[in-house]
């Protein structure tokens, strides 16, 4: 309960604060493989803050194209949303964002390469690496793996707060649809058990990479 309430100040102080209280828009000058967060206004955000204890339910990478500042995003597929755009998207316009130095150009180019192989595939609503969909997170995780290096944490999703209402009207609102659960013709307490031992790397666990540097906020916290 006491984490639950924390949580629920922390999305409070989204909406009241005002500390950085300005829209984005005044941002330093962004790189090619920079990660981009946000709180979504998505029916699933709210789960996903309860679920991870942070504002950031969701995130891209930045991609620079001579100027032309694009958001590469597991939205209803991957695709490039222009970075405007997928700000006004999100809860107050509130964005964070992070730069790994072991980025040079060159290995940015090849993330952003291998993020591009990544097009079209359609958002996984079950947040899983088994199979061919792609979720928020799994974007930038998968890029920066394509390279060489590391990101976040992976862990199971029992090791994240889902002992709450939200999350489990989540997967409620989907097991059917799960082809790993389908398969195995299993029921929903199966399905949910099985859904719980799976593997996934969070929004918050990327922003916590101690390899991560951030440049820009204009959360209130």
């Amino acid at each position: 309960m006491k984490k639950l309430l924390a949580i629920a100040l922390l999305c409070a102080c989204i909406v009241t604060g005002t500390l950085y209280a300005s829209a984005g828009g005044d941002y330093p000058p962004l790189k090619d493989g920079d990660l981009i967060f946000q709180t979504s206004t998505s029916n699933q955000s709210g789960a996903i803050i309860f679920a991870t204890g942070s504002t950031y339910s969701h995130m891209g990478i930045v991609k620079n194209d001579h100027g032309a500042i694009t958001v590469i995003e597991a939205a209803a597929k991957v695709t490039e949303t222009p970075l405007k755009a997928w700000v006004n998207r999100g809860l107050l316009e509130r964005v964070a964002i992070y730069r790994d130095q072991r980025l040079t150009p060159d290995i940015a180019e090849r993330l952003l390469s291998y993020a591009r192989t990544l097009y079209g595939k359609p958002y996984d609503l079950f947040f899983s690496f088994n199979n061919d969909a792609i979720y928020c997170s799994e974007l930038p995780y998968l890029a920066y793996k394509a390279v060489g290096i590391e990101i976040g944490k992976v862990q199971k999703i029992s090791e994240l707060n889902i002992d709450n209402m939200l999350v489990r009207k989540l997967v409620q609102s989907r097991w059917q649809r799960d082809s790993e659960c389908t398969e195995r013709g299993f029921d929903f307490d199966q399905c949910y058990r099985y859904i719980l031992n799976q593997n996934l790397v969070t929004p918050v666990s990327i922003a916590n990479d101690p390899n991560l540097k951030m440049i820009y906020s204009n959360y209130p916290l």
